[in-house]
């Protein structure tokens, strides 16, 4: 069996926190490419590039089952490069063009005559309609995931009479059906004549919507992430080579993100593991949750004193929140109590405090600094049976009550979210 992939390749700087900056090949359609080829599929990649991608690289491609024969090599082409800040796990993602024009390359392939499907991507924010048509006409399935930029979206619209299976992130999913919320943009998308359409959400699993208007929500896998970027590309990759092989739509999902999960655990692209791999991973890689049965509310009790403190108060509330996990933070509803404070100050500031805590169900406790505060509110939420996470970086040892006192001590942002996540499911 072969799949035609259609998308670019680009070249990602990727910017780190710490302002560390790593540079890859990247781009939607190599992501894809390599991903179906990683899944026994031969993949036909059809794009543009230039003298930027080395012949090594091209050799090393092909030796994983892509081939690049109908792609065109353009010196007037400018290659893409994205800058990319928040790749990180349960990090906002961002990733900005650094450049805005796009030559015209007159690049028209055809569909590769023994390709069964063809997976598009746009090539700048092209659309190609005319091979889309090219495929309903000759019995190839046609997979679509387009950019969230007016341009892709308004030829996405175009694409759809003749897609078999759309996939699309929530954003995408809204602008193609003019929506405000997700709720709408699958009803309205549900109306259209697509076999599938996957909406994906990231940690929070996929959301299937078959040509029945039957829906069914498919949680993710469970990964200690490197860099997430280019996850929901892979995902479309391993998904297109599956379905070509089994036409089970839900297996499919299943083998996409368990390969997307196990991908973003590595920085480098060609190392993502094979079918047998994923096999087996299917059986071992443990899943996230897809519903929560109660919402947890956390309440954040740690130091916030010094700029180092505020940061990391910071960096823990937002990296829970991108969990969808609501967080009450005192220095954010009540700030702080300064030294030239009045008693009454005090008092006021203690009474909000405690009725933030009263509203909490589970306690964050940054417990690094020995801060008789935090310890004080740990000490409140044990008396009222309210569970206690310690969240501790640093080396050395804690007093018995504290570490007796905690339902869990956790050393990283991965760990502590997964250990919230037990109270959800």
């Amino acid at each position: 069996m072969s799949l035609a992939v259609y998308g670019e390749i680009a070249l990602d700087l990727l910017v780190h926190s710490n302002n560390d900056i790593y540079n890859r090949c990247g781009g939607a359609g190599l992501y894809a490419s390599i991903a179906a080829a990683k899944q026994d599929m031969k993949v036909e990649f059809l794009t543009v590039y230039n003298s930027e991608i080395l012949d090594y690289q091209i050799f090393i491609w092909n030796s994983i089952g892509v081939t690049l024969d109908h792609a065109l090599k353009n010196e007037e082409y400018e290659l893409p490069k994205y800058l990319v800040t928040g790749y990180r796990n349960y990090e906002h993602k961002i990733s900005r063009p650094m450049s805005f024009f796009k030559n015209n390359y007159n690049y028209y392939p055809e569909i590769p005559k023994k390709s069964q499907a063809i997976l598009i991507f746009p090539i700048g924010h092209t659309i190609p309609l005319y091979m889309c048509e090219y495929a309903q006409n000759n019995n190839i399935l046609v997979f679509l995931d387009p950019k969230p930029n007016e341009i892709s979206i308004n030829e996405a619209k175009k694409a759809l009479k003749y897609t078999d299976i759309l996939l699309v992130n929530e954003d995408e999913a809204m602008l193609l059906s003019n929506s405000r919320n997700i709720k709408d943009a699958i009803n309205i998308l549900s109306k259209e004549r697509i076999k599938h359409i996957v909406i994906k959400r990231g940690i929070r699993g996929c959301i299937l919507i078959s040509e029945d208007r039957k829906i069914t929500k498919i949680p993710s896998f469970r990964s200690n992430a490197i860099c997430t970027l280019g996850s929901g590309d892979v995902f479309d990759g391993a998904l297109a080579a599956t379905f070509l092989e089994t036409k089970d739509i839900v297996y499919s999902i299943e083998v996409a993100s368990c390969l997307a999960a196990s991908f973003i655990e590595k920085f480098e692209i060609e190392r993502m593991p094979n079918k047998l791999a994923i096999k087996l991973e299917l059986k071992e890689r443990k899943r996230n949750s897809i519903n929560k049965t109660k919402e947890v509310v956390a309440y954040l009790a740690g130091p916030f004193f010094s700029e180092q403190e505020l940061y990391w108060v910071n960096y823990v509330k937002q990296m829970l929140e991108l969990r969808k996990i609501k967080v009450l933070s005192p220095f954010h509803s009540n700030g702080i109590v300064k030294l030239d404070s009045t008693y009454e100050e005090r008092k006021r500031v203690f009474n909000l405090d405690i009725e933030l805590l009263e509203k909490a169900n589970i306690v964050i406790a940054l417990i690094d600094h020995n801060d008789p505060g935090t310890y004080f509110e740990m000490g409140y939420a044990l008396k009222k049976g309210v569970p206690i996470i310690g969240y501790k970086t640093s080396v050395g040892g804690l007093n018995n009550m504290i570490s007796c006192g905690c339902s869990a001590i956790v050393s990283n942002i991965d760990n502590l979210i997964e250990e919230v996540e037990k109270y959800v499911q």
